[in-house]
């Protein structure tokens, strides 16, 4: 829990978000002080707090030390970069960016001046939540692995409602575990499936996703992603020679190649609270807020690259490298 003054904080959300920020606020200890949305000034009156109707002015004008963006739609159109300049500007005030979307939202953005010539401490400051590795579930796979081995394949599920963030948001957080994980990839095969036409950067990127993943030295993965599930379901299964660990938000299992448990537990701060995705995101948020907590920050290079191959690949219907895209930058 937060207190003092270092809690205030402005947010912006949708309508049907409310709750869940709310609730989020309420267990980090965050005082809502600013909020605004699409929807008018009654987001501000749902959660007691003074309007604004425009995002980046938010970001410029806010007093608070933390903003939190819930909803991120038209932060970043194509090849207007304002919005993230807007981003960078607020977090060289100090201020603390939370985000349920990934900023930046594609690997070319990267090379914006904004972005480029920013301190590691002002990137810093910009924090994805939930992140897997900020959560009780990656923190025991991550002490088992050390005596599980070398990982041979993986497979990861991430699914959510739309309140809970977009399929962009649900890629970009399975390519950065994958990436923690093994590394980069070689190259990535996607298909997209939705409603909307698939567009060139996570920004906008809604419906289910699907992934057949190759790395070096004969590793594999898949990922099954989705912002159209009924709720929050996130799972990762590991597979190596020292068998298989199962893990989820819930609960974390090895079990040896021939049947025997070495390891089960249950993930505690997954039963703090009936609603999980409030837990999560809380939890992940307090670890963003709390040096001590923090580990090493996202390769954004590697994990846009790679959930940018994705989407090219889901365009395409042909495996695409994320190489290509890192190299791409380089030039840039």
């Amino acid at each position: 829990m937060l207190n003092g003054t270092e809690n205030l904080c402005a947010c912006w959300l949708r309508a049907d978000q409310v709750d869940l920020v709310r609730g989020v606020a309420q267990q980090v200890g965050l005082e809502v002080v600013t909020a605004g949305g699409p929807e008018g000034p009654s987001i501000a009156l749902a959660l007691d707090a003074q309007p604004i109707d425009d995002l980046r002015a938010m970001l410029a004008s806010t007093t608070a030390g933390i903003v939190l963006i819930a909803d991120a739609e038209g932060l970043m159109v194509g090849e207007d970069t304002s919005g993230l300049s807007a981003v960078v500007e607020a977090a060289e005030r100090g201020v603390q960016i939370l985000t349920f979307e990934p900023i930046p939202a594609a690997a070319l953005q990267l090379s914006s001046p904004a972005w480029r010539t920013a301190h590691d401490a002002v990137r810093e400051r910009v924090s994805f939540v939930p992140l897997a590795r900020r959560s009780s579930a990656f923190a025991g796979a991550s002490e088992i692995l050390e005596q599980f081995g070398p990982i041979e394949a993986v497979g990861i599920r991430a699914l959510c409602n739309p309140v809970l963030g977009s399929l962009g948001a649900r890629l970009f957080g399975a390519c950065e575990t994958l990436i923690t994980l093994l590394g980069t990839p070689e190259t990535i095969e996607a298909a997209h499936v939705s409603d909307e036409p698939t567009p060139d950067t996570l920004s906008g990127l809604t419906g289910h996703m699907t992934a057949n993943v190759r790395f070096a030295g004969g590793r594999c993965a898949s990922l099954f992603v989705s912002d159209s599930s009924s709720g929050w379901s996130r799972s990762i299964t590991l597979i190596g020679q020292g068998g298989l660990i199962d893990a989820n938000d819930h609960r974390i299992r090895w079990t040896r190649p021939d049947g025997t448990v070495v390891d089960e537990a249950e993930m505690s701060d997954s039963h703090d609270h009936d609603n999980i995705e409030i837990s999560l995101i809380a939890d992940s948020i307090v670890a963003s807020l709390t040096p001590a907590f923090r580990q090493a920050p996202i390769d954004l290079n590697a994990t846009l690259a790679m959930a940018q191959a994705a989407v090219l690949s889901s365009r395409t219907g042909h495996p695409e490298s994320p190489g290509t895209i890192l190299d791409m930058l380089s030039r840039s």
